[in-house]
C-alpha cells in the first residue's frame, strides 16, 4: 500500500500514461450502508441472540407448563426468529420501535421480571 498520493499520481501520469484502465466495481462486493446503521444492526443482532438463549432456557426449565403457555412461547419464539431473519437479510435492516418494545417485553417475561 502506497501512502504517498503524489507518488501514485506520478506513476499514473508519467510512468504509465497510455494505460488508462477503467476499473468496474466488483459485483461480488456488497454495498455497505452507513456506519451508524451497521453498528445499530450488529448490537440488535447480539441482543436478539441473548433473547433467544433466554427463551430456550425458559423452555427447558418450564417443560411441565400448561398448553396455553407452550403455545404463547412458541408464537413468541417464532416472532423472535422473524426479527433475527429480518436483521440478517440486509445490511441496512434494523428493528422498528414496535419490534424493539416486543423484544424488551419478551426479555423481561422470560427472565422472570414482572412489569
Amino acid at each position: 500500500m502506497i501512502k504517498n498520493k503524489k507518488h501514485t499520481t506520478y506513476l499514473e501520469e508519467k510512468v504509465f500514461p497510455k494505460l488508462k484502465i477503467q476499473r468496474l466495481p466488483d459485483p461480488d462486493k456488497k454495498v455497505y450502508g452507513s456506519k451508524r446503521i451497521n453498528l445499530i444492526r450488529i448490537s440488535q443482532e447480539k441482543r436478539i441472540k441473548k433473547l433467544q438463549l433466554a427463551m430456550c432456557r425458559w423452555g427447558d426449565v418450564f417443560k411441565n407448563t400448561t398448553e396455553y403457555d407452550k403455545s404463547n412461547w412458541r408464537e413468541n419464539f417464532t416472532s423472535v426468529l422473524r426479527m433475527e431473519g429480518h436483521l440478517s437479510s440486509g445490511l441496512n435492516n434494523t428493528l422498528s420501535k414496535e419490534q424493539l418494545k416486543l423484544a424488551n417485553r419478551l426479555y423481561r417475561k422470560y427472565l422472570g421480571f414482572i412489569k
